[in-house]
């Protein structure tokens, strides 16, 4: 809470007593002291002999959080670090060498289903312009999509009582959407109408920052009491630590690449096709008729997603000045408002690991772990187990 204070992009939310963080709030200790209290905690968790494979996860978390802190205060410091360090220092985890070969290939397929000639960047965006969202009507579909992505959520995980997310539409914000957890259960979600969202990016936004997303995940981490110790519901491990969660941490990496999974454990390819074509595109005014090839070319795009990752890290690394980054990613990665993207790593550096590389880790993982027997079942019963796991997405760290 106190780097919070002193950085708020630091800190993702707290949501336990505001008393208990008072005095933190009022008078927080310069950055060189916290760095001396979290080395010191570290020192005194890494003493301790847990008792239980539980508490030996707990305290790993921990020392890693700890580290990820004292990380964050030497960059806000000036210690110079690659992108590559940070990454690691943060997440546990840094991007892998592009491969190159793969991501021809899939916008080869992408540039076989948009068809036309000319650049592929202006044959995307002229495709994609099909299916925008008109300003007037984005949030009835958002409101709709966020329904159908609750509604197969709570058939598979049992929220509280009295949850809720309420949608506020705001300007000027370096991201698109942002989930803000108030604690209670209760969530905010912006959406920034300075972009344009196409129908499957509203369905991949409403799920990705509520359910089973950022507020569902964030919801059952801290819903349940935790005076002392560590406590279990759900299948969820509580411990008070998880009241709070910083922005760099391995936390996060698991918060964000499950995040990115999200849209992808609510609905199988079928009824994503067919909730788009029947219920979102007619709110949007738009023909139907393009829901498939619509949502094959978003899910192509988004296994583009690795090249923002090496982008920032050449970009954050001096390898790249401004301009040549934005047209990698308008060429390359086929991002519609590659200008924006690179005022979010300004401002943000490493964070993109965590929703290429880690959306990567963490895709990996549920698929080694769903059953082609029981696919449904089994996808979601995997994702409730590795959404929980703050090591699980970090543990096959790839070094700089």
């Amino acid at each position: 809470m106190a780097l919070g204070e002193r950085d708020p992009d630091s800190l993702d939310f707290y949501s336990g007593p505001a008393e208990r963080v008072a005095d933190i709030r009022k008078n927080p200790p310069p950055l060189t002291q916290i760095t001396r209290d979290a080395d010191a905690l570290s020192a005194e968790v890494s003493r301790i002999a847990p008792d239980t494979a539980a508490d030996t996860a707990r305290a790993n978390a921990l020392v890693a959080d700890l580290s990820a802190i004292s990380a964050r205060v030497s960059l806000l410091t000036g210690t110079p670090q690659t992108y590559n360090e940070e990454s690691v220092a943060f997440f546990g985890i840094a991007p892998a060498p592009l491969d190159e070969r793969r991501m021809n290939g899939i916008r080869s397929r992408i540039a076989g289903i948009v068809g036309g000639e000319g650049s592929l960047v202006h044959r995307y965006a002229a495709f994609v312009e099909r299916f925008v969202i008109p300003a007037d009507r984005l949030p009835a579909v958002m409101n709709a999509a966020l329904e159908e992505c609750r509604s197969r959520t709570l058939a598979h995980l049992a929220l509280p009582p009295g949850e809720a997310v309420t949608i506020e539409f705001v300007r000027g914000k370096p991201w698109s959407a942002f989930s803000r957890y108030l604690g209670n259960a209760r969530s905010r979600i912006q959406i920034n109408t300075d972009f344009r969202f196409t129908v499957d990016q509203a369905l991949q936004i409403a799920c990705h920052e509520g359910y089973p997303g950022h507020h569902a995940r964030n919801t059952l981490m801290t819903s349940v009491p935790v005076a002392q110790g560590a406590q279990v519901a759900q299948g969820f491990s509580l411990a008070v630590e998880r009241l709070v969660q910083l922005m760099f941490s391995p936390e996060a990496l698991v918060s964000e690449a499950s995040a990115m999974l999200a849209a992808d454990v609510a609905f199988a390819p079928d009824d994503r096709i067919r909730v788009e074509r029947d219920r979102l595109f007619p709110l949007a005014g738009l023909d139907p008729a393009g829901a498939e090839p619509h949502i094959a070319i978003e899910r192509l795009v988004g296994e583009l997603q690795s090249v923002q990752a090496d982008v920032a890290r050449r970009y954050i690394d001096g390898e790249l000045e401004f301009s040549r980054a934005v047209t990698a990613l308008e060429q390359q990665a086929l991002v519609p408002y590659a200008e924006a993207m690179l005022k979010y790593v300004n401002e943000y550096r490493s964070y993109v690991t965590t929703y290429t590389t880690g959306r990567d880790a963490f895709a990996a993982r549920l698929a080694a772990c769903s059953s082609a027997s029981a696919p449904e079942q089994a996808r979601w019963q995997c994702f409730k187990r590795l959404m929980r796991d703050a090591t699980a997405t970090a543990s096959a760290r790839r070094r700089p």
